[in-house]
């Protein structure tokens, strides 16, 4: 049975997804001064970004529950698809490439992550590779949907005419390479926050007693 949270709960409960917002949106809008990337987007090639706005998606997404992640993921896509009118990257101005992946990977997050927890007894460890294999995921949904904008962008008559030149465009831009290093960013760095996160906010389900002890 869910337990009815208390009015100070859900009220910290809202700030703490504001902050997250906050972040996704600092990550996603603010240029980092690097032509036209923001400080959230990696330029690798040009119209398209290795992005690390994903980390607080899961960060959130694993510490407030399904619907939260949700609404973090839809925060993602809404800010990726402002973002690439802003600073001209036509492959994601379609709605279904930038936000449609991004509300499927806030959905996956909490139960693919419990998922993990239940065969991998160290909570550092079992966070880790669930962000891994959620970033992977992460990349797999927008690839495939940026096969239909990749098809319009550069005028292909079909999406079988543009197959080909667009495995040719990833692998020319070593999209494949970022991805695993986008994925190995996500664990390290999302399982840490993780397991600090979980201390401050009691969410005993991220912690046992000697993981605390070795970070303390």
């Amino acid at each position: 049975m869910k337990t009815k949270l208390s009015k100070k709960e859900r009220t910290r409960e809202m700030t703490i997804i504001a902050m997250f917002i906050a972040i996704i949106a600092l990550l996603g809008l603010v240029p980092s001064g690097l032509g036209s990337s923001t400080l959230g987007f990696i330029k690798i090639a040009p119209n398209i970004e290795a992005t690390i706005i994903h980390i607080p998606v899961l960060i959130g997404a694993v510490l407030l529950g399904r619907k939260m992640g949700l609404y973090l993921g839809l925060a993602f896509g809404v800010i990726a698809n402002i973002a690439a009118f802003i600073y001209a990257s036509p492959f994601f101005v379609y709605p279904w490439v930038a936000i449609i992946p991004r509300l499927i990977f806030g959905l996956l997050i909490y139960d693919v992550t419990r998922l993990f927890l239940k065969f991998i007894k160290n909570k550092y460890l079992g966070v880790a590779v669930s962000f891994f294999v959620l970033t992977i995921i992460h990349t797999l949904l927008v690839l495939a949907l940026l096969w239909t904008s990749f098809t319009m962008v550069m005028e292909y008559e079909s999406l079988g005419a543009a197959f080909k030149p667009y495995l040719a465009f990833l692998v020319l831009y070593n999209i494949p390479l970022a991805s695993v290093i986008e994925a190995a960013l996500a664990a390290v760095i999302g399982g840490t926050v993780v397991i600090r996160l979980a201390q401050f906010l009691n969410k005993e389900e991220y912690l046992n007693k000697e993981e605390i002890k070795g970070w303390e």
